[in-house]
């Protein structure tokens, strides 16, 4: 077996890059992407075929193996056989001579054949006779023609269907690439529909489905596919994606990475001829392009990768690399200016409540005073009628009490509106009323777009004018107000 490799391997060496081209193509290798075969170095495709062959040793037995080596080698010499009879030119001699030497081939192997019957006859009377002593035998080993093996592996799905939105089960868009790749690689329809429904987890509806369904075919079962993953139809997913914004608390490249996927289904959806609306690409990368400037969260980011987003043929990687540079910017000057603001001491004050709204002169009115010692004198009486009505008992209410309760409790009444009304007054005229504070909104624009009456349109710093920042990160100090000097003097006039 050994042998075997390494006649292989020197048999790579000899062979030149359309030749080991072919031979890639004859073990059914992984085409590399990008350029394919064509765009890949002569070491790098005797490295790729060694692979192949390392994965068919896994894969089959030993036997199997040595066959699959011996076909191997017949078809490298048949890649050899015809560059050899171009590259000499044929003369009338040469088949002469040929022809000579086929027919002295001839002679000499009938000659051999008429001495081995001869041999084999008397082989075999000795053998007869119960000879035991016999000569050694020359056998001749006939080489008959290997028939050919095509070296293909069975086609699978890596991974497990289950219910949409399974994050540990296959995508779909993961599963319609490997659909597409073994359709690029030549398996039958038939293969690989059954290595799907190999693929579905058990006891779902849709294996199933799969398994009780008649006649189906490729296109047949993307259409299932996408009932079950409900993928969503090309102008959903331009919906979605003119209506993307930038999360609270996401990142700026998590968003842009987020609508770049969201335009790549899209693009590979709206290219599906299955799909009945579909949509330029033109159109669908202004869109995106769009999207990403309107959902962006910060000001800052957004002027300045905005000169990038108005160009349709930007690279995704230039747009990522931009907009990570913006966002770090933006991170970096934001963490200075926490660092630069000084906290101000916290103050705190007492407040001090008032049992009674006249505490500096308290009960300073007579008229005050004499309302106080009429409702203790008639709490009092009330007081004491709810005594005798306790210590008789009687089920019977006299007529006189009852009048002399409804009595009291009418005065008591009034007493209180009474204490009620001259409380507010003593109120209102210690505590004025507050005048309501002025709630002027500041008008949009600097200065100078305010004098221009274009302060909608203004984008520069209302603070200083400049342009390239807002007024909350200016650093210009703000001018000084009225009061800098301190308190005028004070004279009594």
């Amino acid at each position: 077996m050994e042998e075997l490799q390494d006649c292989v391997s020197s048999k790579f060496l000899m062979l030149e890059k359309p030749e080991l081209i072919k031979v890639c193509l004859h073990l059914k290798c992984s085409e590399p992407s990008g350029e394919g075969f064509s765009g890949q170095t002569r070491r790098a495709l005797i490295r790729l075929a060694e692979g192949t062959l390392d994965e068919i040793e896994e894969s089959l037995e030993e036997g199997q193996y040595a066959e699959s080596l011996n076909e191997l080698l017949c078809f490298i010499e048949s890649l050899k056989k015809p560059a050899e009879l171009k590259e000499s030119p044929v003369t009338q001699a040469e088949i002469e001579k040929l022809r000579k030497e086929y027919a002295e081939l001839q002679q000499t192997h009938a000659n051999a054949r008429r001495a081995l019957e001869e041999q084999i006859g008397i082989l075999e009377e000795k053998h007869q006779k119960g000879i035991e002593e016999m000569s050694v035998k020359k056998q001749v080993t006939r080489h008959e023609p290997i028939p050919e093996v095509t070296l293909r592996r069975e086609f699978r799905v890596f991974g497990q269907i289950g219910e949409a939105g399974q994050k540990e089960k296959l995508s779909y868009t993961s599963l319609n690439n490997q659909i597409e790749s073994g359709v690029r690689k030549g398996y039958a329809e038939a293969e690989i529909i059954e290595a799907v429904i190999r693929a579905v987890s058990p006891g779902l509806p849709l294996r199933e489905l799969l398994e009780i369904k008649r006649d189906l075919t490729l296109s047949t079962l993307k259409t299932i596919l996408r009932g079950h993953y409900k993928i969503d139809s090309s102008s959903d997913l331009l919906h979605r994606l003119m209506n993307i914004s930038q999360e609270p608390k996401e990142s700026a490249q998590s968003f842009l990475f987020r609508a770049i996927e969201l335009r790549e289904k899209l693009l590979w959806t709206s290219g599906d001829e299955q799909d009945g609306e579909q949509f330029s690409p033109e159109l669908i990368q202004r869109k995106f392009l769009r999207s990403v400037e309107t959902g962006l969260l910060n000001d800052a980011v957004k002027f300045q990768v905005k000169p990038y987003l108005s160009d349709p043929e930007i690279a995704d990687e230039v747009l990522i690399e931009k907009i990570g540079e913006a966002a770090n910017l933006e991170l970096e000057r934001q963490t200075k200016l926490k660092k630069a603001v000084t906290q101000k001491p916290l103050r705190l004050s007492e407040v001090q409540t008032v049992e009674h709204v006249f505490n500096t002169e308290r009960y300073s009115s007579s008229e005050m005073e004499t309302l106080g010692q009429r409702k203790e004198t008639l709490m009092k009486d009330i007081n004491t009628v709810r005594d005798k009505k306790k210590q008789t008992q009687s089920k019977d209410t006299d007529n006189d009490t009852a009048k002399a309760i409804e009595d009291l409790r009418a005065n008591v009444m009034e007493m209180t509106k009474m204490f009620r009304e001259t409380m507010e007054a003593t109120r209102s005229q210690f505590h004025p009323p507050m005048t309501p504070l002025r709630t002027e909104r500041r008008p949009k624009g600097c200065h100078s777009c305010q004098e221009a009456q274009k302060g909608e349109e203004c984008r520069h710093c209302y603070r200083c004018g400049q342009d390239g920042h807002l007024s909350r990160g200016c650093r210009q100090r703000r001018p000084a107000s009225g009061n800098g000097r301190g308190l005028l003097s004070w004279t009594p006039q």
